[in-house]
């Protein structure tokens, strides 16, 4: 019987499962859509957790007898127990027909830490679709920040840059600001002749939050186009950010200790928005060490799920 290693970052854009075998040499990897269940169905969630697996091992050989020693899973979204409860049954049940022994479900910062950081002081910041920091010190207590979706937190996300761009557009439309090319780029994003018509785009179906985070771009190209609104946006994202870290770090008392700060997300690794926070961090922080991991968190989730197996 073969022996294998599924690990799993189960994000609120996309999903990425990587397996491997019993010593960590990745065999096969795959991608989905997103498993958020705050803000994507139980349906499609579990569907795209089954499909993503199924890219991860389809070349594995045929006719081996397989079993899967663990699977390691970072989730976003996953807050509180009952949102654990209800996941481990969603994602164990839909994936039940696969041996696997041991089904580890985590928030998907621990596994960004992991893959970043192994320094028992240390921050991770998740700046993507949504986001949030955590962090963790030597003497073994915790600290977090941000991490309930989209309607009450997610500041300093490309959800929160999404929606910015959609109300400077109206914004410039109605003259209650100056004349921005966000207005532009908006209307022909939408295929709109006027942001006059924009309602029905944004309301009817209303716009999910992925799809609002994806108007993230816009701004982008509206900020190299030099912009204003623009560089409003992506200036008042890099403060919502380094509040959150702010305070994660005085909440564990890392100010004037040495300490890992790993990012994690597409919207952190924009070069405006990295060379504007590292320097503000570097700036409060002259202990900090700040890590921008090369390789993708779901690797973070492959080393805990190793670690397990050794315990």
């Amino acid at each position: 019987m073969s022996k294998y290693i599924l690990a799993v970052d189960g994000g609120g854009t996309k999903t990425e499962v990587i397996c491997a075998d019993e010593t960590g040499v990745v065999i096969g990897q795959g991608i989905a859509g997103p498993t958020n269940i705050t803000t994507t169905s139980v349906g499609a969630a579990s569907f795209n957790l089954i499909e993503a697996v199924r890219q991860a091992i389809e070349n594995l050989p045929a006719n081996d007898e397989k079993e899967f020693l663990a699977l390691a899973m970072g989730l976003a979204g996953l807050d509180s127990k009952s949102e654990y409860d209800e996941a481990h049954k969603i994602f164990s049940g839909s994936l039940y027909h696969y041996n696997i022994k041991k089904f580890i479900l985590l928030n998907d910062s621990l596994i960004a830490l992991e893959n970043g950081s192994n320094n028992p002081n240390a921050v991770v910041l998740i700046s993507g679709t949504g986001s949030n920091c955590f962090g963790r010190n030597e003497a073994g207590e915790t600290a977090k920040t941000s991490g309930m979706d989209f309607l009450l937190t997610d500041q300093g996300s490309g959800y929160g840059i999404g929606r910015r761009v959609l109300r400077e557009a109206v914004k410039s439309f109605d003259g209650r600001s100056d004349k921005s090319s966000l207005e532009n780029l908006v209307a022909n994003y939408f295929k709109i002749s006027s942001i006059s018509e924009l309602k029905k785009e944004v309301y009817n179906p209303l716009l999910s939050k992925i799809e609002i985070a994806n108007l993230a771009h816009l701004c982008s190209q509206a900020y190299a186009e030099g912009d204003r609104a623009a560089r409003d946006i992506f200036e008042k994202t890099v403060n919502e950010i380094i509040i959150m870290v702010s305070t994660v770090v005085d909440k564990l008392n890392l100010n004037s200790k040495p300490f890992d700060c790993v990012f994690a997300g597409a919207i952190i690794m924009l070069p405006y928005m990295q060379e504007k926070v590292s320097w503000l961090l570097k700036e409060k922080y002259e202990n900090a060490n700040l890590i921008f991991p090369e390789e993708s968190p779901v690797f973070g989730a492959l080393k805990i799920a190793i670690k397990e197996l050794v315990k």
